[in-house]
């Protein structure tokens, strides 16, 4: 059965470990370390969710900044990590990797060989996030999703919480190189309207509530001129 000791800092248990320590190498390998979490306001129950997604969450951990999940092989905590390592969680980039090869220390000229001889794939970054304010929207969020990524955007997206403020994480996914925030309300889902935030470029800008279909519009050719920008000079709108 699964339940909850702790809120924060607790463990989340949908299994057991069949009495094994989890030193176990076994145990070892269907770990993962995840790391840059927001500082504040994480749920334990919804950073467990998250991974459930891949298999087995036998349990999971929250500390300041970084926490553990616990898969039941680990065949399935490496797939996790390789489709999570980079990816947005309530704001900030998180980094996931194997616990087991997170204790592997390489000395700094074993890892400047290693990055010269072999570039290390990373996550592609996504173009517009979509924050959604309330989870009843749900249906309204994936309609947004869909027609942005008929215009070829990549997208992110998650629920915002309130003792989250909403400045600090569009000023996070904008040191990250996303492009769009969209925020998206009640309000919005039942107007059939988007709010816009603009983040790169010399004058970023904000337009609230605007129709949807305009709203598309204006991306679109908004990102269209940003392609042609970041072919020509990188970082610039």
């Amino acid at each position: 059965s699964s339940g909850i000791n702790a809120e924060y800092g607790g463990f989340w248990t949908v299994g057991k470990l069949s009495g094994k320590s989890k030193d176990a190498p076994e145990a070892v390998n269907s770990r993962l370390f995840v790391g840059n979490l927001p500082a504040t306001g994480v749920q334990l129950t919804r950073f467990a969710e998250v991974f459930a997604q891949y298999g087995t969450v036998l349990d999971a951990s929250l500390h300041t900044r970084f926490g553990f999940i616990q898969f039941d092989c680990a065949e399935v905590a490496r797939r996790a990590s390789e489709e999570m390592n980079g990816s947005l969680f309530e704001g900030s980039r998180i980094d996931v990797n194997v616990a087991s090869e997170r204790r592997k220390r390489r000395s700094p000229s074993e890892i400047l060989k290693e990055n010269t001889v072999k570039k290390i794939p990373r996550k592609q970054v996504s173009d517009v996030l979509i924050v959604n304010c309330n989870r009843d929207i749900r249906g309204y969020s994936d309609v947004v999703i869909n027609r942005l990524k008929e215009l070829q955007m990549v997208c992110d997206s998650f629920f915002w919480s309130e003792n989250m403020p909403l400045n600090q994480i569009l000023a996070d996914i904008t040191r990250d190189g996303v492009l769009y925030a969209v925020v998206l309300t009640e309000a919005s889902a039942h107007e059939k309207s988007i709010n816009i935030h603009v983040l790169q470029g010399r004058n970023p800008k904000d337009f609230r509530d605007v129709p949807l279909a305009d709203g598309l519009d204006l991306l679109e050719r908004d990102f269209n001129k940003a392609q042609t920008a970041r072919s020509q000079v990188p970082g610039f709108l």
